[in-house]
């Protein structure tokens, strides 16, 4: 009886170890993120009222959703794409500033961006997630000459 108790908790311990390796490994990009305009900083602007970036896991790999409130409070259709870090380009819907997006990971919180509209590169991003995985920036910079852009884009995790 006592062998049958100690192989039951061992098996239990185990599964729960297995679990939480599981859990641990997971992308600290996955879930949902909401903008937090007071620690942002949009130049030239205006900002948007608000925005959420859901991440969510699929057979393929990463799928990003972004829900956007511009400035006027009208809702922008989504920007959607799927996250493939090979630095090659793949199509992005919805996007005003390019309709390729190229996804590069430097490691599990740190990751660059580059994209393109009809092959010249529109803006550039460097997303940052903090080690205690509840705050996301992105650096993000629109490279026109005429219209420059430089925002730090933080959210906070939901």
């Amino acid at each position: 009886m006592r062998t049958t108790i100690l192989t039951f908790a061992a098996a239990v311990l185990l599964i729960c170890g297995l679990h939480l390796r599981a859990a641990e490994s997971a992308d600290p990009i996955l879930g949902t993120w909401k903008l937090n305009l007071y620690r942002s900083k949009y130049i030239p602007g205006p900002a948007p009222r608000s925005q959420t970036r859901i991440y969510r896991q699929t057979p393929a790999g990463i799928f990003c959703t972004i829900d956007t409130v511009d400035a006027q409070g009208r809702k922008l259709p989504p920007i959607e794409f799927e996250e493939q870090y090979d630095g090659k380009e793949h199509p992005i819907t919805g996007s005003t500033v390019g309709d390729v997006l190229a996804l590069t990971r430097v490691n599990d919180y740190l990751s660059e961006a580059t994209m393109k509209h009809a092959g010249i590169v529109t803006a550039v991003t460097r997303r940052i997630i903090t080690d205690d995985g509840k705050t996301l920036m992105l650096i993000y910079r629109e490279t026109s000459t005429e219209h420059p852009v430089d925002n730090v884009i933080v959210y906070d995790r939901q």
